[in-house]
């Protein structure tokens, strides 16, 4: 992980040793071996001696009692006597004899030197290069380079460092070396980051997987949530839009455990994220203006993922537990980058991006079939009223666009993809960095500027932002820190809400109508015809775009202010205080040349101030120590108090005529209608916890967790939410009956845990109360239930945390030297008190209530390895690959399952959770052509309402995963990512209403599926005869438009070269690489949509905005 951090931020350090006066240690020795007493002061500073047992046997007895003695002193005492000199090296004490003469047998090497280095040639800092078969030995500077003396030719070196794999060197009379040590993600020994701390992962006992920073650092995503498709096990990540700046990713750990229907949105089945300590929202900021629901950009688009170290995915019930109500749909922990001890360095990476649309797998007619279509819709409504002569001239009147000159011939078929979407987007990444560090102090401040331009005109992405990590040890006992970034974006969106300007509508435009006049103005109206109110799809796409403004600007401070004391040897005391601050503004303004229902009074102008503040305060003493070089014991205890403030102020005004540009203010006369709203929360949320972990000899290892959360949207009586874990963990590579198998299994770990972790999303402040609100009727004022868009919700004061109870049991394997990794995991998940949006009887005078409804069970497997199918010197072939698969059942229903019925979705007990409900397509009548559908008997009707609904799939995976190629070669490396899902249905809501209608929206484009229909009786055709504006039904909800939504993704190539020392020191740089990429590269699938990436959280695909292919190319430089 630090190699990447290297190339891209960080710069390693100075040669400069630690101080020995600052260190102290007490010694009570009476008459015991020197190697003893120099094990003592190992212990308690932290350092450690290399040696040559041919110089140093430290047998000899000695005796000596000191009381926090300076450690300098000690050594003169204890070393000079002997004829022994010392030197500090980083954090290891070399000895060695004062007239340094060669003393051992055989030939020797005088002078060893070398350099330490990754696989791309970032240099190791504190890299130890010792000599196998003795305590001989040094570590890296801060460049990585070594020197050794006294080495025997044909003796071996043994070099290590956290996080990598171990090499072995042989001397063979050579006396300069370049080491290149390859990481090692599942090194027993490697620190990962856990709640509210750090851990190895020899000790942790959790399932937990850990993406590196340089892994998501060169995707061409602006936001980290859209990278890690792919690369966690049973993480099911959904992009939803490819909109620059756009929604959060749907992400889906191990199953859905939190109820909730799509009015909430997706983010609350979300894991929890915590960036440095911070919990941050994911939540769209919304405001309700006009009955119109105003979406802001991503939030975690806002943090740099270049500023990013490492990402660790918390999984199990040991893992999550301590983040307690917050956790029942796992953790992802963020940590961003800081400074090593030693000089300071600087760090450049620019990236460039060329983005383009996805090629949409319908395929539309031609103008001469679309006209086909139309006649024959015209002549199968009425052939009498409708002659060719008619049907001419009604579509004349339709669309009165024609060439100049020729009043018979419709205008040809504009470029509507050409006109509306960019075919080479460009986005420009650049960071600038500086890090680096003495013995008290580390410091990292980066710089960055994105700007993304989309690939639909006037939409894009910019993105300003700097980060400065900050840390200090004053004196011995303490640390203090900061951790700051400040962002500002901007983003230009396609409004999905408002159809007409929605990206995807190109493809559905009339290959009749124009984009311009002749004098090359805009058309902004289709009307066919047909009065304003009749038709969304009536606008043009291109002008909205240049017309319509649709921006976000917004701007987060995300803080933390942190200290550890360390006390009475063996406690620490840490406090620290978080803030996110975000401030945002939408605003959207709608041309009066453009025409629809929500637009019936002329020109619209919306705006929307969000302001939403984070205040986190959490403190735990920790307990560390080793008893008897046996027993390990690290407890802790905490206590966190958290405060979000949330406040919306927005307005909107109607009815301007004008299209003068500064009529771009609510205030401005030109709108005689205006309105305002707002709206003001605050929650709270105190929590205390605890953790004790016990490891005995390294090998055995138990830990339990406790905490206890008390919330201010519960009601009194459920206030308090108690969750807890129970983890074990054994290293069986280190019994005695597999030691002498070590060749082939290098490690095998086998851990387990059960506890229960809670959620209380979607939970609000008013979900408790009935809300009411004043309303005229036939001139009476009556209080009635507030409104949220088209649901009235009622009160709940009784509702309950969700509780998620959870086992899992898992294996972590390295074989052949760490040749093969292997990682599995079986897991159950039991939900109870389900939190679900129930639907009400009218009687009531509420649609709808948010209850615990019941019990949902999830139960999976993972399976991750990584093999290193070849490797050489200067070869090497790594395969990853990765499996998931989930079951997710409804075990136990409270209430009615009528009640748990909405749209195309329901629920059935031992059912998957929110499956499809719908009605089941029987074809066409070959008689009538008319569309027909299976009865409650088993047979064919054609009266829709006579239909029964099934449930006939789910939009969840049954598994997913990825495989990932990765070669290198001398500097040079390629990868390749496959992905893939597969077991799962989507909806097409797009081919229902536009593509594939029947004629029942006549003047739409069609794919070319609609030109097997039904014209004759005896027709076996696909699809029901045309008429126009259709009422037959067949386009109502049914397994017509159902589809499969299998796919496999070819989601990158990358390849990229690393400079070799040589040139580097030529041009006075430390590290250089260079890259090319390809991003969405190929998509296999039956799915006839463009994506079926695109789907939202209920499994439906509609008009988003299109996720794109592109191709990157960039550099990292370190000097």
């Amino acid at each position: 992980m630090r190699s990447f951090l290297s190339i891209l931020f960080l710069m390693l350090l100075s040669t400069d040793g630690f101080s020995l006066p600052d260190y102290k240690v007490t010694l009570k020795a009476e008459q015991v071996p020197l190697k003893q007493v120099l094990a003592d002061i190992e212990k308690q500073t932290g350092l450690y001696f290399m040696y040559s047992t041919s110089q140093f046997k430290g047998t000899e007895k000695v005796s000596i009692h000191v009381t926090e003695a300076k450690l300098e002193e000690v050594l003169h005492t204890l070393l000079d006597a002997r004829g022994m000199k010392w030197e500090l090296k980083d954090k290891a004490i070399v000895l060695r004899t004062a007239d340094k003469k060669n003393d051992a047998a055989g030939d020797h090497i005088s002078l060893l030197t070398g350099i330490v280095t990754n696989e791309e040639g970032v240099a190791l800092p504190g890299a130890s290069v010792l000599v196998k078969g003795s305590k001989s030995g040094t570590v890296t500077d801060a460049n990585g380079n070594f020197q050794i003396r006294n080495v025997s030719d044909g003796a071996t070196l043994l070099i290590r460092y956290t996080g990598y794999e171990t090499t072995e060197i042989k001397v063979s009379g050579q006396r300069a070396f370049a080491v290149k040590l390859k990481a090692s993600v599942n090194g027993l020994d490697e620190t990962v980051v856990v709640a509210y701390g750090t851990t190895t992962q020899r000790s942790n006992t959790g399932a937990i997987t850990v993406v590196r920073g340089e892994q998501i650092q060169s995707l061409p995503n602006r936001s980290f949530d859209k990278s890690l498709q792919g690369l966690v096990p049973g993480l099911l990540v959904t992009n939803g839009t490819g909109q620059p700046g756009g929604g959060v990713s749907n992400f889906v750990l191990r199953g859905i455990t939190t109820g909730t229907d799509a009015f909430f949105g997706s983010t609350v089945r979300n894991p929890l994220i915590v960036i440095d300590g911070i919990p941050v929202t994911q939540d769209h900021f919304q405001l309700a203006i006009s009955a119109l629901v105003t979406p802001i950009s991503n939030p975690l688009s806002q943090l740099n993922p270049t500023d990013i170290e490492s990402i660790t995915v918390l999984k199990d019930a040991a893992a999550i537990a301590l983040y307690g109500s917050k956790a029942s749909n796992g953790v992802i922990l963020i940590t961003t980058k800081t400074g090593q001890k030693g000089k300071t360095m600087f760090s450049f990476r620019h990236q460039t991006d060329i983005s383009s649309k996805l090629k949409n797998n319908a395929e539309m007619v031609s103008t001469d079939e679309y006209l086909e279509l139309l006649y024959e819709a015209y002549r199968n409504t009425n052939p009498t009223l409708w002659t060719d002569a008619a049907i001419k001239k009604d579509l004349l009147s339709k669309f009165p666009y024609r060439i100049s000159g020729n009043d018979t011939s419709f205008y040809p078929s504009p470029n509507w993809l050409e006109e509306l979407y960019v075919s080479n987007a460009i986005t420009t990444s650049n960071d600038i960095s500086m890090s680096g560090g003495t013995d008290k102090t580390k410091f990292y401040v980066n710089a960055e500027y994105t700007k993304q331009n989309g690939i639909v005109k006037k939409t894009g992405f910019d993105r300003k932002s700097i980060r400065i990590n900050f840390e200090s040890n004053p004196v011995d006992f303490l640390k203090i820190g900061l951790n700051t970034s400040l962002s500002h974006t901007k983003q230009d969106y396609a409004n999905p809400l408002e159809s007409f300007v929605s990206a995807s509508l190109s493809d559905i435009m009339s290959p009749l109508n124009p984009i311009r006049l002749d004098d090359g103005t805009y058309i902004f109206n289709y009307q066919w015809g047909l009065p304003r109110s009749s038709s969304i799809f009536s606008a043009n796409p291109v002008a909205a775009a240049e017309h319509n403004i649709n921006r976000n600007v917004s701007f987060r401070g995300l803080t933390k202010f942190y200290g550890d004391i360390n006390f009475l040897k063996y406690f620490t005391l840490a406090s620290s205080i978080g803030f996110d601050f975000m401030l945002a503004e939408t605003k959207e303004k709608i041309d009066p040349r453009f025409l629809s229902t929500r637009r019936a009074l002329g020109g619209s102008i919306q705006e929307a101030d969000i302001r939403r503040t984070t205040v986190i305060n959490t403190n735990t003493l920790r307990y560390n120590r080793t008893f008897k070089n046996v027993h390990s014991v690290n407890a802790f205890f905490g206590h966190e108090a958290q405060i979000l403030e949330q406040k919306k102020l927005g307005g909107s005004a109607q009815g301007n005529a004008a299209t003068l540009p500064y009529y771009d203010e609510i205030s401005s006369p030109g709108y005689p209608t205006n309105s305002a709203t707002g709206l003001t929360t605050r929650q709270t949320l105190l929590s205390q916890f605890g953790q004790v972990n016990y490891a005995y000899a390294g090998k055995y290892m138990l830990s339990a967790s406790l905490r206890r959360d008390a919330s201010s949207v519960f009601g009194s009586k459920e206030r308090w939410g108690t969750y807890w874990s129970v983890g074990s963990g054994w290293i069986l590579s280190e019994e005695n009956f597999l030691k002498q198998h070590d060749k082939i299994i290098s490690s095998l770990k086998l851990r387990g845990s059960i506890g229960v972790a809670g959620s209380s999303a979607p939970i609000g402040n008013s979900t408790r109360y009935d809300l009411l609100e004043l309303r005229s009727y036939q001139g009476q004022v009556a209080l009635t239930p507030v409104s949220f868009g088209s649901q009235l919700s009622g009160g709940n004061p009784n509702i309950k945390w969700e509780k998620t109870f959870t086992w899992d049991a898992g294996l972590e394997a390295k074989l052949f030297s760490g040749r093969i990794n292997l990682t599995f995991d079986i897991y159950n998940k039991k939900t109870s008190n389900l939190i679900y949006k129930m639907n009400l009887p009218l009687t009531t005078g509420n649609l709808s209530l948010l209850n615990n409804i019941g019990d949902l069970r999830n139960s999976g497997t993972e399976i991750a390895i990584s093999a290193d199918l070849i490797r050489r010197k200067h070869l090497t072939w790594n395969l990853r690959a990765d499996w998931s698969s989930n079951q997710n059942k409804l075990i136990k229903a409270d209430v009615p399952l009528t009640t748990l019925t909405g749209g195309l979705l329901s629920n059935e007990e031992g059912r998957s959770f929110n499956s499809f409900y719908l009605k089941e397509w029987a074809g066409v009548n070959s008689e009538d052509g008319k569309p027909q559908w299976i009865d409650s008997t088993g047979k064919t009707t054609g009266n829709y309402n006579q239909a029964i609904s099934s449930f006939v799939g789910k939009p969840s995976p049954d598994a997913f995963g990825s495989v990932i190629n990765t070669i290198s070669y001398m500097g040079f490396s390629i990868s390749a990512h496959l992905y893939y899902q597969y077991g799962f249905k989507l909806y097409d809501w797009a081919f229902s209403q536009t593509y594939l209608n029947d004629g029942e929206y006549p003047y739409i484009h069609q794919v070319r599926e609609s030109l097997d229909r039904w014209q004759k009786p005896g027709d076996k055709a696909a699809n029901p005869v045309r008429k126009l504006n259709n009422t037959d039904g067949g386009t109502r909800a049914s397994t017509r438009y159902l589809f499969d939504g299998d796919y496999i993704r070819l989601k990158n190539i990358v390849i990229s070269y690393n400079f070799p020392k040589r040139v580097l020191e030529k041009i006075s740089l430390n590290s250089l690489k260079v890259f090319i990429q390809g991003n969405n590269l190929a998509l296999w699938s039956k799915f006839p949509g463009v994506d079926p990436d695109n789907a939202s959280v209920g499994g439906t695909v509609g008009f988003s905005y299109p996720n794109q292919k592109s191709y990157a190319f960039g550099l990292n430089a370190s000097f």
